[in-house]
């Protein structure tokens, strides 16, 4: 029996238009192409707000839970359910969880996990998976095998070099199951 796998969309300014009509047309087709449980807009630098509405539009529209990476005034101020904190954001978990429905966090090792988890956590990556540019050696499938999902409260998923269906296919095939990417979504 197959398992169903939970799929999170994360965003990259360098791989999406920067022009909100473009933009619009681009996420649009990714979000008719996918079925995707949660989606983060993911912008290192300054989001801007103009895209951030249609982010936040079309997710609506397709019912699916919203969330910013890093920016937890932004999230609050444009109305997403969630905010993803990044690896130096663990001690926000708390605060943000006050505030909003969803929290996610980004790990790399079995003890930001379970730390992030103990901070209430929804969701929680870890990563990097498979290989990916600049994000160091990864751990790995049979990294996932070592995790039991019952041993925490938050979603665990996948992430690091899932860019295409065999390796969704192959992290299906662990305990975990749930994936998160960039750049699967942009295949097609």
């Amino acid at each position: 029996m197959r398992k169903h796998i939970k799929a999170y969309l994360i965003t990259d300014p360098s791989l999406y238009p920067s022009s909100p009509l473009e933009f619009y047309d681009f996420y649009h087709k990714i979000l008719d192409l996918y079925a995707i449980n949660f989606s983060c807009y993911r912008d290192k630098g300054t989001p801007n707000p103009k895209l951030l509405e249609v982010f936040l539009e079309l997710n609506q529209s397709y019912k699916i839970p919203s969330l910013l990476n890093s920016h937890l005034d932004m999230a609050l101020k444009y109305g997403f359910e969630g905010l993803h904190c990044n690896g130096n954001q663990i001690r926000q978990i708390t605060l943000a969880k006050q505030k909003l429905p969803l929290v996610f966090f980004s790990a790399h090792n079995t003890e930001e996990i379970k730390k992030a988890d103990s901070y209430g956590a929804n969701g929680i990556t870890i990563s990097p998976i498979f290989a990916t540019p600049n994000k160091g050696k990864p751990l790995g499938v049979d990294f996932l095998k070592t995790l039991n999902p019952k041993d925490y409260k938050a979603e665990i998923f996948a992430l690091g070099g899932i860019i295409s269906q065999k390796k969704v296919l192959e992290i299906s095939q662990t305990p975990i199951c749930n994936f998160a990417s960039i750049r699967y979504f942009l295949a097609n």
